[in-house]
């Protein structure tokens, strides 16, 4: 995972506006941390975790019309002024379509407890889903002085965000009670 994680975080900063290219490598670090602390050893067992993670996938999605209604690539292009064109063929189909995908074959995955489907959980939550993404949409209206595509759902990012957080470290704390008292049962 950590080989396609570096891999995926290169073609980012060679292909897309640094800005972009940053929130994904971010996202992607945080999404690993989170992983490795809580679901690597112990993958989300609970339904409800994964329902919430695919009520925010879906959200994601409308996330994405607002952004790509509004130009979102071409605005974020010239708001950071850079050198690289977004065009939005790419943007649709990498973004909404491939990561669309990926986000929902890694909450089938999670439903069997495959670990590398709770990395995509965890990269969702923290970064290039609603946390790291929300924070952005909330500074890039900042920055340009009025509206900015994909601001008006962004609140909705922050509270599907700390939801699934939440239920994902929850969910790793009940795991962990759960060894420790089966370990516990075999000792006696």
């Amino acid at each position: 995972m950590a080989i396609l994680a570096a891999a995926f975080c290169t073609w980012a900063l060679l292909t897309l506006p640094i800005q972009g290219a940053v929130i994904l490598v971010v996202a992607s670090v945080l999404g690993w941390s989170g992983w490795i602390a809580f679901s690597y050893t112990r993958p989300v067992k609970s339904r409800k975790v994964i329902a919430v993670y695919l009520c925010a996938v879906g959200f994601q999605l409308i996330h994405m019309a607002e952004e790509y209604t509004g130009g979102f690539p071409h605005e974020i292009v010239e708001l950071f002024d850079s050198p690289r064109d977004w065009p939005e063929k790419e943007f649709l189909l990498v973004f909404v379509f491939g990561f669309g995908a990926l986000y929902f074959f890694a909450g089938a995955g999670a439903l069997y407890r495959i670990r590398v489907a709770n990395f995509f959980l965890w990269w969702y939550a923290l970064g290039a889903g609603p946390l790291l993404n929300g924070i952005a949409h909330f500074v890039f209206p900042i920055l340009k002085g009025g509206y900015f595509p994909g601001l008006y759902t962004a609140g909705g990012h922050f509270i599907m965000s700390g939801l699934l957080i939440y239920l994902l470290i929850k969910e790793n704390r009940v795991l962990k009670a759960e060894e420790q008292q089966q370990v516990q049962s075999l000792v006696r």
